[in-house]
């Protein structure tokens, strides 16, 4: 597997600020997403006014770019499954304004309100052989409220990335399996991120204030 680093940035904008030119109503806070990256349709909307394409991700939309692109792998082994920057922008200005109006009329808007602006790394490689053996050889999430924090993570990741023999590793963990493989998901974590000499992840931050 080979993977190529893009020269996109996490967006530092912390905020929406021109108002919505499509209508607002309740129901375009269907499915508000409180802890991940998901976008509901007034969020779109804000984003489109203010001059962003929201990313289709997963049936849903979000403010992502592509962080790592696979450019060559094996039939059996290592492979990305994804790996992306994201930011979630709170609301200012006219934007802010706008939504202190609907708030009057219908307290659900104080939801848009009360958003901090968050941004994340997120990356994930898998495993599969000619033998049988699947697993998740890397995940490595990451959100946060400090933007100068999330990037500190994401240069460490991209260091370690670019020293690791993933055919090596992967080797290794098969032979470790039995120190990792019955544990549960947040202790494969665990295990995972200490092994690559990664932090521990931090996601699933709730973005209200």
């Amino acid at each position: 597997m080979k993977l190529l680093k893009t020269d996109y940035m996490i967006n530092p904008k912390k905020y929406w600020v021109m108002e919505s030119v499509q209508p607002l109503t309740y129901d375009d806070l269907e499915l508000f997403d409180q802890n991940g990256y998901d976008l509901c349709k007034a969020e779109q909307k804000f984003a489109d006014s203010n001059g962003y394409s929201p990313q289709e991700h997963r049936y849903r939309y979000t403010c992502k770019a592509p962080w790592y692109l696979e450019t060559h792998r094996e039939m059996s082994g290592p492979h990305l499954n994804h790996a992306d920057l994201y930011f979630r922008r709170g609301f200012s200005g006219d934007a802010k304004e706008q939504l202190k109006k609907l708030a009057q009329e219908d307290a659900a808007f104080y939801k848009l309100m009360a958003m901090r602006p968050k941004w994340g790394v997120d990356m994930s490689v898998d495993y599969a052989d000619s033998d049988g053996n699947v697993f998740e050889l890397l995940h490595f999430e990451w959100d946060g409220f400090d933007y100068y924090e999330v990037i500190k993570n994401k240069l460490l990741v991209e260091e370690v990335i670019a020293n690791i023999d993933w055919n090596k590793g992967a080797k290794e963990m098969i032979e470790r399996k039995d120190e990792w493989h019955t544990l549960d998901f947040f202790g494969q974590s665990d295990w995972k991120q200490a092994y690559w000499g990664l932090p521990r992840e931090q996601f699933k931050e709730v973005i209200w204030e």
